[in-house]
């Protein structure tokens, strides 16, 4: 359609934003993810930089290859916003962590919380 613009919100921006968080935990390049789901890497760009919407097909898609529930990242979506190499980096490592250990790390992240609360 001729003359068809595309006024992009907030909820665009965010669920691009949201998708370069779960690609990076997952230390995958926008062309890893582009060949899984079989489009070009400069359409993962403009996902991420909400320069273009993302049909729900292939938001289901993505979700499916990221092993994301597509509820949850669509709840994700009214969370902040928070890039921080740092904790992007723990969440990488807690991903590759032997599940045996995640509950030690719950443990270890509660009581740091706590003391830093009182």
């Amino acid at each position: 359609m001729a003359g068809k613009s595309t006024v992009l919100t907030d909820f665009d921006k965010r669920l691009g934003q949201l998708l370069t968080m779960q690609r990076t935990r997952l230390g995958l390049t926008q062309k890893d993810l582009a060949r899984a789901i079989g489009c070009s890497f400069q359409q993962i760009q403009k996902y991420e930089c909400a320069g273009n919407r993302m049909a729900v097909s292939r938001l289901y898609q993505i979700c499916k290859y990221l092993e994301i529930p597509m509820g949850q990242f669509l709840q994700e979506s009214d969370a902040e916003y928070v890039h921080d190499a740092k904790r992007m980096r723990i969440l990488r490592n807690l991903n590759k962590m032997d599940p045996r250990y995640i509950n030690a790390v719950i443990l270890i992240t509660d009581a740091l919380a706590a003391n830093r609360m009182s």
